[in-house]
């Protein structure tokens, strides 16, 4: 099954450990994370991410009440992780993969990098959902960079959005 990938990285003030701390909360990501109504581990699971861990997560997008549930399938100790979304409601999904990555430059800086892979159902949405699939990433990058950089949970993504705003508009033009 051919997938389309969408990714982004972005700049995040903290050290590469700091930020692992904050992208290994995995169960309820919505205790800090603004774009995630409500999340929680799936019965079995712990709250930080290891391989197998599972969540379920709620989101309300453009009116539509969206469930998604997800299992780390790849899993590497302070440099990342990867899950697959492998049931869902109210979106129009064949397959989804979300890869978070910490890059660290020559200079000390930390990047996160995330990507995406999916197909959407039917497959015509794939190309159609791309550019929502963008802003997914960019907003999903925002949550994280602010709760890391300043520990203040549940801001909204468009106050993320304005505080960030020259982030934002660069991300737009490039997108």
């Amino acid at each position: 099954m051919n997938l389309k990938n969408i990714y982004e990285v972005m700049p995040i003030n903290v050290t590469p450990e700091k930020m692992w701390q904050v992208l290994s909360v995995y169960g309820d990501v919505s205790s800090f994370h603004g774009g995630v109504e409500q999340s929680y581990k799936a019965e079995g699971s712990g709250n930080q991410a290891k391989i197998g861990g599972e969540r379920i997560c709620n989101i309300v997008d453009m009116g539509l009440k969206i469930q998604l549930k997800e299992r780390i399938i790849d899993y590497q100790e302070g440099v990342g992780y990867q899950y697959e979304v492998y049931e869902w409601k109210n979106f129009p999904l064949r397959k989804m993969f979300f890869k978070f990555s910490i890059q660290e430059s020559f200079d000390g800086n930390t990047f996160l990098r995330l990507d995406i892979d999916y197909k959407a159902k039917p497959a015509i949405l794939t190309p159609i959902m791309a550019w929502k699939m963008r802003i997914l990433i960019h907003d999903v990058l925002l949550g994280y960079k602010h709760y890391a950089q300043t520990g203040e949970k549940k801001v909204p993504i468009s106050t993320l959005r304005k505080k960030y705003k020259s982030l934002h508009a660069e991300y737009l033009q490039s997108a």
